[in-house]
């Protein structure tokens, strides 16, 4: 294919800006200073406690290495002598290089996790280009975003589709790749100068299947993706040359950033760095070790030479290269690609002008890439491969059965002046779009199902709880009343006044997928004696009250932050609480996570939520308090420093009650001004 030679001659000049400024940086007292709160940044937002180095002692050595880096991070550290350093108590066993390779095991699953929302841009029909197949990804819910030379004009970019899974499977079989059209007369806003396109996509393919599968990658204004103390590679997912899929991770170095201080109007707007590249992978993320876009890739950077006073672009043996030429022929430097706070510097611009399209693109684009801390990707899981299990096997280990509707007569459901009439805390609001989805009780149109000491409103879609409102008393708890261990569980029932087509299907549950308790067993065994504290128990066993959940996370994540509540009810406390999952377009259907399914069978049935949450409400001191939660059954949970409340959380990371409010579109005004996490 033939070069661009002016095109490839802009590259040569925005790189030489780029070394110049860099140059001016090296000693400027100010850099020095802006690097640091830059690093700062990065460590606090963008990398996850558990990959954070413990500090190295304050010895003059590793005090003197730590300036050196900082002046000079580009230039590599000489390998230290393993006696002079050490960890918080501990040795280190190898000689310590300056660049560490040594990566979480969760890089490999989020880089899975991240090539999801990564496809090929191809252009079908229509005007010819002679760009060819390109990559693209989504930025936001329906949004996707390559490279102006990819999509130069709408005309373009009408006639261009965007295709997902097109890579091998594990047995190294091609998948069965899905086309969504773009869709330029919703939203289509590009730049040349900085090789940007954003374009609408086309939310289903032609046979119906959802584009939200694929999620989206997130894209942060903040700087402080980058380590500028730290060599960081740049890690790009890409479909070079036109073909599938391909990732080329560690040994591509990104050259250091020219800090704001040397370029105050933001002049200088790319990234540079060296990795394997092929025509077709203009257009892909470049992503950090913690798998951040940093840059969207626009090309190569050729290199150049002074022939009679001009620079021209050679190929390896030194001689020019022309117009036509092959672009085998050019001798490659560097790659680039666009810095993301530029494109939103870009967008902002646009939008300020006037044009409706930057408006609603950086809107959009705002409103899902709020803080750092909440990751890199929408899409949080993968499919877990659950075993096939044969059909008689897949009602799992425990019977259900029906009770009937006077086991429920007189059931108050959920107080909300539990905790006293001065803290009155109702069941949530709801959002319009929440509302309709919800069911009703039979021959009614009641949504709330109540039980002795909690509440609970269906999902009729999901046939899952939206969520639950419980209340306990520990003080006429089992326990507190001295009668000794728990007696025999209930067996599980479904809810005879609610149409059994919208509860759970139990057919899903095993003893690798269980039934999850949205309100503990433990804590609903509490009333005025025995009698009312068994019939609590039966309630806690209704079908409703149970969401899917691989058994691990049941029993450790959820059923640890269960205790903790527990064990605050114990201590004769009241505590009230809501929980409930959090319900996405990506969660997979149930056969999805299981083996040997065949294609027309995987999305049927049941889906598996990911995300769960739990809001806890007590008094402290005679004032309210509340603490919010969200828990994936797959992300770990992130370690934070010690909590002071009377409730003692542990480890569990908290998350702003108003967090859960815009995941769950559920609304508790009251814990909002309550909580004890709120930023």
């Amino acid at each position: 294919m033939a070069i661009n030679l002016p095109a490839l001659e802009k590259a040569a000049s925005r790189y030489e800006q780029h070394c110049a400024a860099l140059d001016t940086a090296v000693n400027d007292e100010n850099t020095t200073k802006e690097r640091a709160v830059v690093a700062e940044r990065h460590r606090q937002l963008f990398v996850p406690a558990s990959e954070q180095l413990r500090q190295l002692k304050s010895s003059p050595l590793a005090m003197a290495a730590a300036v050196a880096a900082t002046v000079a991070p580009a230039a590599p550290a000489p390998p230290v002598a393993p006696a002079l350093l050490a960890l918080e108590g501990d040795l280190i066993p190898e000689v310590l290089q300056r660049d560490n390779d040594l990566r979480p095991v969760r890089f490999l699953h989020l880089a899975m996790l991240v090539s999801r929302s990564v496809g090929r841009v191809r252009i079908s029909d229509g005007p010819l280009t002679d760009e060819g197949d390109a990559t693209g990804f989504m930025i936001a819910p329906g949004l996707l975003i390559t490279n102006w030379h990819v999509l130069k004009t709408e005309e373009f970019a009408a006639s261009a589709s965007v295709i997902f899974d097109d890579e091998e499977a594990l047995n190294g079989d091609p998948k069965e790749s899905k086309a969504f059209r773009l869709r330029p007369d919703l939203l289509f806003v590009n730049d040349e100068a900085l090789d940007y396109a954003i374009v609408e996509v086309a939310p289903r393919t032609a046979s119906g299947l959802p584009l939200s599968q694929f999620g989206f990658l997130k894209l942060f204004e903040q700087t402080g993706k980058l380590d500028p103390n730290q060599r960081e590679a740049a890690n790009i997912i890409q479909h070079p040359g036109g073909g599938t899929k391909k990732i080329v991770v560690r040994d591509n170095y990104i050259e250091r950033v020219v800090p704001d201080g040397v370029d105050p109007a933001k002049q200088l707007n790319s990234l540079f760095y060296g990795a394997d590249t092929l025509k077709g992978s203009s257009g892909s993320p470049v992503c950090s070790d913690q798998w951040y876009v940093v840059a969207l890739h626009r090309g190569g950077v050729p290199k150049t030479v002074q022939i009679g006073g001009r620079r021209v672009v050679v190929d390896h043996k030194g001689n020019p290269v022309h117009e036509g030429d092959s672009r085998d022929r050019i001798h490659y430097l560097t790659n680039e690609g666009t810095r993301v706070s530029r494109i939103y510097r870009s967008l902002r611009d646009k939008a300020d002008a006037r044009n409706r399209n930057a408006q609603l693109a950086l809107e959009r684009i705002k409103a899902v890439s709020v803080d750092p801390r909440t990751g890199p990707i929408d899409l949080r899981t993968a499919p877990l491969l659950l075993p096939a299990l044969p059909n008689e096997q897949l009602g799992g280990p425990e019977e259900i059965i029906h009770r009937k509707a006077d086991k429920f007569a007189n059931a108050t459901g959920y107080r909300p002046t539990f905790l006293g009439s001065r803290f009155r805390i109702p069941l949530p609001a709801m959002t319009s779009e929440v509302k309709r989805e919800l069911a009703t009780l039979k021959n009614s149109t009641a949504t709330e199902l109540k039980y002795d000491h909690y509440s609970l409103r269906m999902n009729r879609e999901r046939r899952t709880a939206l969520f639950v409102a419980v209340n306990i008393d520990g003080a006429q708890h089992w326990k507190t009343a001295g009668h000794g261990s728990l007696p025999k569980r209930p067996a599980w029932s479904f809810d005879p006044r609610m149409d059994e087509a919208v509860q759970p299907d139990d057919d899903i549950f095993s003893t690798a997928m269980q039934r999850g308790h949205l309100f503990k067993r433990e804590d609903a065994m509490w009333g005025v004696d025995q009698p009312a504290m068994k019939r609590a128990d039966e309630h806690s066993f209704t079908i409703t009250n149970a969401t899917p959940m691989i058994q691990n996370f049941n029993n450790v994540e959820w059923g640890d932050l269960e205790d903790i509540v527990s064990r605050e009810s114990e201590q004769s406390h009241k505590v009230s609480y809501f929980a409930g999952p959090i319900f996405r377009v990506t969660d997979p259907f149930f056969n999805e996570l299981r083996r040997n399914v065949t294609p027309a069978e995987r999305r049927r049935g049941m889906r598996v939520p990911i995300s769960f949450w739990k809001i806890v409400a007590w008094i402290e001191n005679s004032a309210l308090k509340a603490a919010g939660f969200i828990l994936s059954q797959q992300d770990e949970i992130d370690e934070h420093g010690p909590i002071t409340e009377e409730i003692n959380f542990g480890t569990y990371r908290p998350r702003s009650i108003t967090e859960i409010e815009q995941a769950t579109g559920l609304r508790f005004p009251k814990l909002v001004r309550a909580d004890i996490h709120q930023p």
